[in-house]
C-alpha cells in the first residue's frame, strides 16, 4: 500500500517590526499592529487573534511558549524592554482553515 500525505490545513502569516517600533511599559514591550509588516511589505492594520499557535522570533531565535500575547491591537513581549532597539521581530501566526 502506498503512503498518501495528509494535506495540512493550516495557514501561515508572518508579520515583521524593529524592536524599537515598541514601547516599554513596565519589564515588558508592546509593539502595536500597525508597526508591523507583512512578507510584501506591506503595513497592517490589525492582528488577526483566531490563529492555532504563534511562534515569535527575536534575532531569529524562536522564543518559549508564554513569552508574548497578541491583541488584535498589539503583541506584548514579557520582559521585552531588555531588548535592543535594533532587533528584529517576526511574530509568526498559524491559522486553521
Amino acid at each position: 500500500m502506498a503512503a498518501s500525505l495528509i494535506p495540512p490545513n493550516f495557514k501561515s502569516k508572518k508579520y515583521y517590526a524593529p524592536a524599537s517600533a515598541g514601547t516599554v511599559t513596565g519589564a515588558d514591550l508592546v509593539i502595536a499592529a500597525t508597526a508591523f509588516v507583512d512578507d510584501n511589505g506591506a503595513s497592517i492594520t490589525a492582528f488577526n487573534t483566531s490563529f492555532a499557535t504563534l511562534t515569535l522570533y527575536i534575532n531569529g531565535q524562536p522564543q518559549e511558549n508564554g513569552v508574548a500575547t497578541v491583541t488584535t491591537s498589539d503583541l506584548t513581549i514579557v520582559g521585552g524592554a531588555i531588548l535592543d532597539s535594533g532587533d528584529p521581530i517576526v511574530l509568526n501566526l498559524v491559522y486553521n482553515f
